[in-house]
């Protein structure tokens, strides 16, 4: 009895939201990768042995480059000698330009390849326009994910609880057959594939939902003890080149071996390595001289700080690199596939309970 309600439950959420669910994995699948390949290309310089120029020349040859409109907000710099220096703007969302830390020549504009911009604008929005486009549709798509990302959640325990095996059934409940018919290949590629793929699955949802409501986020942060706070930005424009230049020339050398976001009151030096991929330590600087003020490990930030980058972490699956990314790859292209597996075996049943009744 029990079964048979969450069998029900399972097909008519899954029915109209199926097709957007797909969309989501799909999209999610593109962005897994996007910090490693999203730029290839676009960040090499040659350094032949040379020595970067310092920060505040380079700055200011970007400075040169830009609108009289826009701005410097921030820069990163890389333990890679031959990746190039990102240097970002105030406008638009995002903006940014590779630098050549040798010449101070700009190389080209950070670009967001299409494919990523699609998929996120897929993933986030529904294709909703950002609110640097419009906003057109953003609410409207934002709330569809949302829903349906708790509607999967609803899917994926009402699916695991219908599969649930009996005692001595866990071996047949794990097989995928190949040679009775594409029905039962692909009746126990959905049974299968929904229990394989579930953990991440869920992992995922939980964490995706901070992003689509306001009411979810402040409960996962209550609920892990800590207060949702929003994210300051790093948005106030440079404005004294010399005093970053002191800032980094003081932090650099402490850190050679870390990525080190520069920006106008405080600096984030990455900490790398497995765990929370949004781990800093940051330096307070003073913005007139470049004067370090205080600098605060990442140990000693506060619980708000940590959680913020293990949702992050744990929704892209970075914390173990490569290893985990490419498992959560080929659990979200299965959870894709599980939508369209199930409207063939829903469509496949009621073809056959016609001919039946005809007969």
């Amino acid at each position: 009895m029990i079964k048979t309600v969450f069998k029900q439950l399972h097909l008519w959420l899954s029915i109209p939201f199926g097709l957007v669910v797909t969309l989501i994995c799909l999209s999610g699948a593109i962005l897994i990768f996007e910090r490693d390949f999203g730029h290839i290309g676009q960040a090499k310089v040659s350094s032949n042995g040379r020595t970067p120029l310092p920060l505040d020349s380079i700055l200011k040859s970007s400075e040169t480059y830009l609108a009289d409109s826009n701005q410097i907000v921030g820069v990163t710099t890389y333990p890679d000698p031959e990746h190039a220096y990102k240097v970002m703007l105030a406008k638009p969302a995002m903006a940014a330009i590779w630098v050549d830390q040798y010449t101070g020549r700009v190389i080209s504009k950070y670009e967001r390849a299409e494919i990523f911009k699609l998929a996120s604008a897929a993933h986030r929005r529904l294709f909703g326009k950002s609110k640097a486009e419009g906003a057109s549709g953003a609410k409207t798509g934002k709330l569809i994910i949302g829903i349906s990302t708790i509607a999967l959640l609803l899917i994926i325990l009402s699916g695991l609880i219908v599969w649930w095996p009996a005692k001595g059934n866990v071996k047949k409940k794990f097989t995928i057959s190949t040679d009775k018919g594409s029905y039962r290949f692909w009746f126990d590629f959905h049974c299968v594939g929904g229990v394989i793929s579930t953990l991440v699955l869920v992992v995922c949802i939980l964490t995706g939902l901070n992003w689509s409501f306001g009411w979810y986020r402040t409960a996962f942060y209550t609920a892990l003890g800590s207060e949702a706070t929003k994210s300051s930005g790093h948005q106030n424009p440079a404005e004294n080149f010399t005093a970053w230049e002191t800032a980094y020339s003081k932090i650099k050398p402490q850190n050679p071996r870390n990525e080190i976001r520069m920006y106008q009151n405080e600096a984030d030096v990455v900490i790398g390595g497995c765990g929370n991929q949004q781990a800093t330590t940051t330096y307070k600087i003073n913005p007139e001289n470049g004067k370090i003020l205080s600098v605060i490990p990442y140990d000693e930030k506060s619980g708000s700080s940590h959680i913020k980058g293990w949702i992050y972490t744990l929704h892209v699956g970075a914390w173990l690199g490569w290893v985990t990314k490419v498992f959560y790859l080929l659990c979200v292209i299965i959870g894709a596939i599980l939508p369209i597996s199930g409207y063939y075996l829903w469509i496949k049943r009621l073809t056959l309970k016609r001919k039946h009744h005809k007969s």
